[in-house]
């Protein structure tokens, strides 16, 4: 009977990975891991709606189009000169325009009235701003900057590009006329 004894076969070690439980808990872990970051992405990316709509272009308004034009105002300032005697006299006109820009030319005399008020409201809002951009960029100016056709074209965008900084609300500024202009 001593015999039919067979030798006991050692025991895997612990570490060797034969142990069920760590094998569980690795595959639980591999599992919360990936759906963890499955939904993470899901939560983070950037979220599209489709929506089935007509998309109604809108074009920028063109030299020949009727736009409502409201004085700006009349400025002196002094120029940026050396000498710093030299001075700028200025009367500005801005022509105006809106999203609705082309229902201007078609509108009748009293709602054409209704549409001057509301620009004479929102741009008299807006009247610091626009006068303070005026008198800053200007004093910045030399003599030689402002005097010549194309100085006075470069001037023309440059205020209307600061001013449409400046204007908050349904109107822009298209263009600007210079009504008065007097280096001296």
């Amino acid at each position: 009977m001593a015999d039919d004894k067979k030798p006991a076969e050692p025991k895997k070690p612990a570490a060797s990975g034969g142990n069920p439980p760590n094998m569980i808990l690795i595959i639980l872990f591999i599992f919360v891991a990936a759906f963890g970051g499955t939904f993470l992405a899901f939560q983070l990316a950037p979220k599209t709606i489709t929506v089935n709509q007509t998309v109604e272009e809108h074009r920028e308004p063109q030299e020949g189009d009727l736009l409502p034009v409201m004085p700006i105002g009349d400025f002196v300032v002094n120029l940026a000169d050396v000498s710093g005697s030299r001075f700028l006299k200025l009367s500005m006109t801005a022509k105006l325009y809106s999203e609705n820009f082309e229902e201007y030319a078609h509108l009748e005399a009293e709602k054409k009235e209704a549409y001057h008020k509301q620009i004479e409201e929102e741009v008299g809002h807006n009247m610091a701003a626009i006068k303070d951009t005026v008198i800053t960029t200007l004093s910045r100016k030399t003599s030689e900057e402002v005097v010549g056709y194309e100085n006075k074209i470069a001037l023309k965008e440059e205020l209307k590009e600061q001013l449409n900084k400046v204007m908050h609300g349904e109107f822009k500024i298209y263009d600007i006329y210079f009504t008065d202009f007097i280096v001296q």
